[in-house]
């Protein structure tokens, strides 16, 4: 089954019957997954993410972000206990869990946790404090995925039940993040893409959020991005697709056409809301 989704949740005003910033509910009309980024700068409280659920389908998926402070962008706070925003994290979804509508927490890795034995240990450790959550890790650094690592740390995905997180990102010079399309977790594989726009994707200051995901996909690059979830699906129970090339909101109008393109029919949705007025 390929299921595909979108992230960032108010940026896609084409499913919002205003025309401006859309819902949880706008995105449930479409699509049966989304991806929530909020949880990276703060953990919601355990009130917010039954209001995320109030607003989907009890089928409805969710794929959520951990938190910087997980991911190691940013430092704990002194005197911390490293196991704290874990246990926060998790009490704050357990609702979710109970009600089998979290699909993974999401570790996107920075740039500077390269392929080494320090990092390798805090991943182990990482599994140790989900022992029973499904653990997506996401790559910034291409020396993981690079000839000569590559099947070791397939290896190490797979004895830690980690799902491999398949990337489509620009391939910036030195070390950059390769399309791997490898199942990892035989439940789950998730493809994430944050299209091809090389120069954004390299772009400093104020507007680098913006351009390094505005990229609008051929129909050539969908049908190709759709047989790597073709394969990927024959090796796992479930393929999430998801479009993050949100820079000047593609993302919603791109995955519509590749589930056209694939033939793709979900069941489970919420019902489109008219807005008469």
């Amino acid at each position: 089954m390929i299921l595909v989704g979108l992230t960032a949740v108010a940026e896609h005003p084409d499913l919002a019957p205003n025309g401006k910033a859309s819902t949880l509910s706008d995105i449930a009309t479409v699509f049966p997954v989304v991806e929530m980024d909020t949880t990276f700068y703060h953990i919601p409280g355990e009130k917010t993410v039954r209001n995320w659920q109030r607003q989907v389908p009890p089928t409805f998926q969710f794929i959520v972000k951990a938190t910087a402070t997980m991911t190691q962008h940013e430092p704990l706070p002194a005197d911390t206990d490293r196991r704290e925003p874990f246990i926060q994290l998790r009490a704050s979804l357990q609702s979710l869990i109970d009600a089998k509508q979290l699909t993974a927490i999401l570790f996107q890795l920075p740039p500077w946790f390269g392929a080494t034995a320090d990092n390798i240990a805090y991943l182990k450790w990482v599994r140790t404090q989900y022992p029973d959550l499904p653990i997506a890790i996401e790559l910034r650094d291409g020396s993981w995925l690079s000839p000569k690592f590559r099947n070791s740390t397939l290896a190490l995905w797979r004895q830690l039940d980690f799902i491999n997180v398949v990337v489509d990102e620009p391939q910036v010079p030195g070390n950059p993040v390769p399309l791997v399309p490898e199942v990892t977790n035989p439940t789950c594989a998730i493809m994430r893409l944050h299209g091809r726009n090389l120069m954004g994707w390299l772009k400093q200051g104020a507007a680098w959020r913006g351009e390094r995901t505005n990229y609008r996909y051929s129909d050539d690059e969908l049908t190709v991005l759709g047989e790597t979830a073709m394969k990927l699906a024959a090796g796992a129970k479930q393929v999430f697709v998801i479009f993050n090339n949100n820079g000047h909101q593609d993302a919603s109008p791109d995955a519509q056409r590749f589930i056209a393109q694939q033939g793709l029919q979900f069941t489970g949705l919420a019902p489109r809301q008219l807005d008469l007025f």
